[in-house]
């Protein structure tokens, strides 16, 4: 889990170290629905699933069973409400999407982290 949470975070401050650009409407959008997309199956623990949306790197770094680790501290929060609040920026070649999800007993923050073929690289939740 430790490794998730390293490889999340040195993924978030290296693109975060890179420029902002404005992402247009229409590919907001859709790298909205594509990031709701894996965060609903890691909602239902469907990580093979799930895995099939990765990119050649995450596939290597996140097993089912490291997802199955931070589903299990997310059920914490109970069951799933709704998403709330959500952006997208362009940083380099990636998008970076943050999402805020509403659980019964607390919210948490996903930021995925898409190429431009919308495959995920990197899975971060707070």
């Amino acid at each position: 889990m430790k490794k998730l949470i390293i490889l999340a975070l040195a993924t978030v401050f290296l693109l975060a170290a890179c420029g902002k650009n404005k992402v247009d409407e229409s590919a907001a959008k859709e790298y909205i629905k594509k990031s709701k997309e894996a965060i609903t199956l890691f909602n239902e623990e469907k990580f093979d699933e799930m895995r099939t949306m990765f990119d050649a790197t995450m596939k290597d770094a996140l097993s089912v069973e490291q997802l199955q680790e931070v589903a299990d501290i997310v059920k914490e929060s109970g069951d799933f409400v709704s998403f709330e609040k959500e952006s997208v920026t362009k940083k380099e070649q990636y998008f970076v999407a943050t999402i805020a999800a509403k659980y019964i007993e607390d919210n948490r923050v996903y930021t995925i982290t898409l190429d431009e073929q919308q495959r995920v690289a990197g899975f971060f939740v707070k």
